[in-house]
């Protein structure tokens, strides 16, 4: 950016001190005149680079989508606004393929979209990242950069890093979100999910009947055995994380010491993973794909990841994203246990996905690059954005609306392989186990709580919980 300064304006900044200097015997003169500095923004010829392993996913061909056509027309606008040009290309998710261009004296890209679990802090390490209150010009709180708490894998040490991006309706993904078949549960004639928690016995004690009447329903129609009233669509140990966040269990809290601990120990904890358990031995909940699900129609209701539900493609109505059915469906909030309670949130980040950094190696200036940004952000219609995409082409009531920005809103802090190091994965391993009767609860947390307890010790200084008001 080129700061331009009037010159007539320093003539006269310089003609009052020589006329200050001579006065000074007199009587001193006070000047309420402002003197505005102006600037131009000129980035002509300038070339700023974005990357990204899904780079066609962030910058579609053009007449592959309408998205993609729009994303098309934000660059050209760019160009005429600042002159300069900007380029998605295809980059590695972590630090390796950066610091071996600034080993070799080379300049990095300006922007690097990572969803690698590990990818932001592999570059915060290896020291290429700006803090974006280091970047000026730009209001890093405007939601089109990310809702607070779900942006927790992107702040080191007390800073924010990283940001997201779904102004281009691509909204935030979170797991422990249930999604549902409303169409099928309303031909059944039994209630759907919304109906349990508007009267407030959305809980496991209703949960586990609520299950069996679709099962009997579902039999009553004369349909064989490959029917499960309840799938989860990746892993018992995901959905198992969400029950002991919806029975009201943090991953990391501190003990009456002060000290930071593994929050799933407890009775709590334990309690979450048996009502799975039980839910399976009862043949009510399995693991299957999400096709059985979506696709299929096998199963009344899938516990996944929230992609599931929101993502869609235009040209191709044979994936097994829900936006691309012919039915209704919904999504809400597990059902909370008794140490939880009707506000509590299922919902939890789980891993990196469309969180993108600022490299301070790049050719371009950070406040440079934080206009292009600030530009190329904004929503690309009159819409409110991803809320107003949700709300108008993908949701079918207000209910799956409200569901999902409030599980965004107050989604639940995970610490996972970043900070629990291989003792999480012994955990989430042993969970799928336990779900499955094949190792008992006690067990598993006994097994993986030396190497947690450690890991803690050793990476958790402070916790996503400080830092952001609830």
């Amino acid at each position: 950016m080129k700061k331009i300064i009037s010159l007539i304006l320093s003539l006269i900044f310089i003609s009052s001190l020589v006329f200050t200097v001579s006065c000074a015997q007199q009587e001193e003169e006070i000047f309420d005149q402002n003197f505005h500095v102006e600037y131009e923004i000129d980035m002509t010829g300038q070339h700023f680079v974005w990357g990204s392993t899904w780079d066609q996913e962030i910058c579609p061909s053009a007449d592959f989508s309408i998205v993609g056509d729009k994303i098309h027309k934000r660059f050209r606008d760019l160009k005429e606004k600042y002159g300069c040009t900007i380029e998605v290309i295809n980059w590695e998710d972590g630090s390796g393929r950066s610091l071996q261009e600034v080993a070799a004296g080379r300049h990095t890209i300006d922007l690097i979209d990572s969803h690698a679990d590990a990818g932001g802090i592999q570059l915060y390490k290896a020291g290429l990242l700006y803090a974006l209150e280091d970047i000026t010009n730009v209001d890093w709180s405007n939601e089109k950069f990310g809702v607070p708490r779900f942006l927790q894998y992107s702040i080191f040490d007390g800073k924010q890093y990283g940001f997201y991006h779904y102004a281009w309706e691509f909204p935030p993904e979170y797991h422990g979100v249930l999604m549902f078949n409303t169409d099928m549960l309303r031909s059944f004639g039994v209630q759907i999910p919304h109906e349990f928690k508007e009267t407030g016995n959305w809980n496991w004690a209703t949960f586990k009947d609520y299950l069996i009447s679709i099962e009997e329903a579902e039999r009553n129609n004369g349909d064989d055995s490959n029917f499960y009233p309840y799938i989860s669509g990746d892993s018992y140990a995901a959905d198992a994380i969400g029950y002991m966040f919806a029975n009201g269990c943090k991953m990391i809290e501190k003990d009456a010491g002060g000290n930071y601990v593994f929050g799933f120990d407890n009775g709590a904890g334990m309690e979450a993973v048996d009502f799975l358990a039980d839910l399976f031995k009862s043949g009510l909940y399995v693991q299957k794909g999400a096709g059985t699900f979506s696709v299929d129609q096998q199963s009344a209701m899938m516990s996944h990841e929230t992609y599931w539900a929101t993502h869609y493609y235009e040209k191709d109505s044979s994936q097994n994203y829900l936006p691309a059915q012919e039915y209704a469906y919904g999504l809400i909030s597990f059902p909370h246990g008794p140490h939880g309670d009707a506000n509590s949130v299922s919902g939890y980040v789980h891993h990196h996905r469309r969180l993108n950094w600022i490299l301070n190696q790049s050719a371009n200036s950070p406040d440079e690059i934080g206009l292009v940004l600030d530009f190329v952000f904004e929503p690309l219609d009159d819409s409110n954005g991803w809320r107003d995409f949700l709300k108008d082409q993908i949701f079918y009531t207000t209910e799956d609306h409200e569901n999902y920005v409030y599980m965004l809103e107050n989604v639940n802090f995970s610490y996972g392989t970043v900070y629990l190091d291989k003792g999480f994965s012994t955990f989430t391993s042993g969970l799928n186990s336990a779900v499955a009767g094949r190792k008992s609860v006690s067990e598993v947390f006994s097994s993986a709580k030396t190497a947690i307890d450690e890991a803690i010790r050793n990476n958790v200084t402070w916790v996503y919980e400080d830092l952001i008001t609830e």
